[in-house]
């Protein structure tokens, strides 16, 4: 499964999954059915009306010319293609798609994409590893899948209501690893809790953790690394929640 490390505006390395090609393919083949019905109802109506044709033709080509930057947009950067299939285009550096960033994306699209049938645009992102196509290079840019609830359940080791209140957001400067090593320490001291080796583990990575985060505190050590596997679920389930609706 290829990943996206997404820097947040908070200097925050963040890991997504990039799209894969089948995704974006089948986005790609729902939007064009979603303009073809669209260019068929028109056509229908044109063609009952010839009379009346210009305003009706202007009707029926520009929408679909502009159909993707409209909506990249308007609908930060989704189509209804990318909203069924749940990916989105977002900024590499965590901000929100720009006007400007859509435009280079469309811009390209009409030669790796329309042009050649979508097939330089799948050499591209197959060969960049970043889910990226020329256009998206150009714009840095990448399309991201957006996680479901379920995704983001089962990244959290222990359940975090959705009312929960970090009580440090220095967690969110812990990585994966460092959590995964919080949480073996923590099941080794279920196992052994009374042996004198394991609350020097436990202090040690307190200590670790405090050097890492600048967290003083004076919360029991189990406690305080408890509370920072909370911590870091509940900032990283509300980012990835903030990506899917804006």
């Amino acid at each position: 499964m290829e990943t996206f490390n997404l820097q947040t505006t908070q200097n925050v390395t963040l890991q997504y999954r990039i799209a894969s090609v089948g995704d974006r393919v089948i986005a790609t083949l729902l939007d064009f059915i979603f303009m073809g019905v669209y260019a068929g109802i028109l056509t229908i109506i044109i063609t009952q009306s010839p009379e009346n044709a210009a305003p009706w033709l202007a009707a029926l080509y520009f929408p679909i010319l502009f159909y993707h930057l409209i909506f990249e947009i308007f609908v930060n950067g989704q189509s209804p293609g990318k909203l069924i299939m749940r990916i989105k285009v977002v900024k590499a550096d965590g901000t929100h798609l720009t006007i400007g960033a859509a435009l280079i994306r469309w811009l390209f699209r009409i030669l790796d994409v329309t042009l050649l049938f979508g097939g330089l645009a799948v050499i591209v992102i197959i060969i960049n590893g970043k889910g990226q196509r020329l256009g998206d290079i150009g714009a840095s840019t990448t399309v991201l899948k957006i996680p479901d609830n379920s995704d983001m359940q089962s990244t959290s080791w222990v359940e975090v209501h959705p009312n929960y209140k970090p009580m440090f957001p220095q967690a969110e400067l812990l990585t994966d690893s460092d959590i995964r090593t919080i949480r073996e320490v923590l099941a080794l001291a279920v196992k052994k809790p009374k042996q004198p080796a394991t609350d020097e583990l436990l202090q040690q990575t307190r200590d670790a953790v405090v050097k890492k985060t600048s967290i003083h505190s004076d919360m029991p050590t189990r406690k305080l690394l408890y509370t920072l596997v909370k911590d870091y679920n509940a900032i990283n389930i509300s980012m990835m929640a903030e990506i899917s609706q804006n």
